[in-house]
């Protein structure tokens, strides 16, 4: 038999350590979880827990460094954390090993600063709460419901399901629209292309002929000395339009009107739609899962939904679930949710199984965004296409006309 030294809390949330004896540290953090202790921190007594030793210069990186924490670093942090824990390693010791094994300078900044606050008996929950631009009101709510009920590797687990399901559609999102992009950019830099360096060319040749331009030849020379002459006025234009754009939406009430905008653009709409309501339901599920009461899981998603519009029937709905009418309803009253969203959510409460069925709309929406893409790059593609066939075909016609004019009026001379 071993004997390993832990720190623990109890449901009140008061410290005690001590020794236990035990084959190995599984074991010992099997008793201590049967007596209803949460683990600190647990490690062997004839040793020293494992310590951040940093050098200075480590530490003023660290300090200096103002980063990203991204849906990957998110995903690793939840997945390693919580496979830890269950292996019952301590609070503490998880702790030290996220910092050795995280490549991101600033998600290590943030993990020795809440591994301090939980040394000095601060829980987990508070002290990330301490970095909200990086683990946000569902991440600490989570957090705070798996330490009440003692259940913190399964929060985290589902934690890590959540932001790997997040990270699968943005993944898809990108990749089903990144070819679309990229014929677009290069339609737009062949046109100006031939605006700016072919036209010019044959504008020379006309003016030499002293010949009358068709209109069609005069509005593309008209263009092209637009492009050439006044393209910084062309730049203030777009920055401007992307200042008022920003502008808007920091704005509530700009905001509501281009999610509204975006929500009825003909199959982007589609689109924006079928993710804002899967990451909605994604969301509550996962809180409800988690214990999370219901009125402060709608908040909750509230704020994490990424289109006004539809936080604006999550608002209804909360307002009128605090007055103590069902979700159902109040989600049918707004709006703006599709009928099959409350009344899977409505079967939910009637059996008593709303996370479940939340779950079905969730991956119900998943399915529908894999459809809407391929949908949307069907047609996307082939307008493309023809839209620069189409501008191809006016440059084209535009030159060839005058010519042709030219090359008559020498035949008949």
């Amino acid at each position: 038999m071993a004997s390993f030294k832990y720190v623990v809390k109890d449901r009140s949330g008061k410290t005690s350590q001590g020794f236990i004896e035990a084959a190995n540290m599984g074991e010992a953090a099997a008793k201590l979880r049967q007596d209803n202790y949460f683990i600190v921190q647990l490690g062997p007594a004839d040793k020293k827990s494992a310590v951040l030793t940093k050098s200075a210069k480590q530490q003023t990186q660290e300090n200096s460094v103002r980063g990203k924490v991204n849906l990957k670093d998110k995903i690793f942090f939840t997945k390693q954390f919580y496979v830890m824990l269950r292996a019952g390693m301590g609070m503490i010791v998880c702790l030290n090993n996220l910092y050795e094994q995280t490549e991101n300078l600033y998600l290590r900044h943030i993990i020795t600063e809440i591994r301090k606050d939980v040394e000095s008996g601060v829980p987990l929950s508070t002290a990330l709460a301490k970095f909200p631009k990086v683990f946000n009101g569902m991440f600490v709510n989570m957090i705070e419901a798996g330490e009440a009920s003692g259940k913190l590797d399964l929060s985290l687990q589902r934690l890590n399901d959540f932001f790997e399901r997040e990270y699968n559609l943005k993944k898809k999102i990108i990749g089903a629209l990144i070819y679309p992009a990229i014929i677009c950019v290069v339609a737009v830099a062949v046109v100006i292309i031939l605006l700016t360096f072919v036209v010019p060319t044959f504008v020379n040749i006309f003016a030499d002929s002293g010949a009358q331009l068709p209109g069609i030849t005069r509005a593309l020379v008209m263009v092209s000395d637009i492009l050439r002459n006044y393209w910084y006025l062309l730049m203030v234009f777009v920055i401007g339009l992307g200042l008022v754009y920003k502008v808007m939406g920091n704005n509530p009430k700009g905001r509501e009107k281009l999610d509204q905008f975006w929500i009825n653009f003909p199959q982007v709409g589609d689109l924006i739609e079928k993710v804002v309501i899967s990451r909605f339901a994604r969301t509550l599920a996962t809180l409800l899962d988690s214990g999370v009461p219901l009125l402060q899981s709608l908040e909750i998603v509230q704020r994490a939904v990424s289109n006004a519009v539809i936080a604006r029937g999550i608002r209804h709905a909360a307002t009128s679930v605090n007055q103590g009418t069902g979700l159902a309803r109040p989600l049918l009253e707004s709006g703006v949710f599709p009928v099959m969203v409350p009344q899977m959510v409505a079967i939910g409460e009637d059996t008593g199984d709303i996370n479940h069925m939340l779950e079905e709309v969730a991956d119900y929406y998943d399915k529908e965004v894999s459809y809407a893409l391929e949908n949307l790059t069907a047609m996307i593609e082939p307008l493309i296409i023809v839209g620069l066939g189409g501008v191809v075909a006016f440059i084209v016609a535009a030159i060839m006309l005058p010519m042709f004019d030219i090359s008559t009026g020498a035949t008949l001379r």
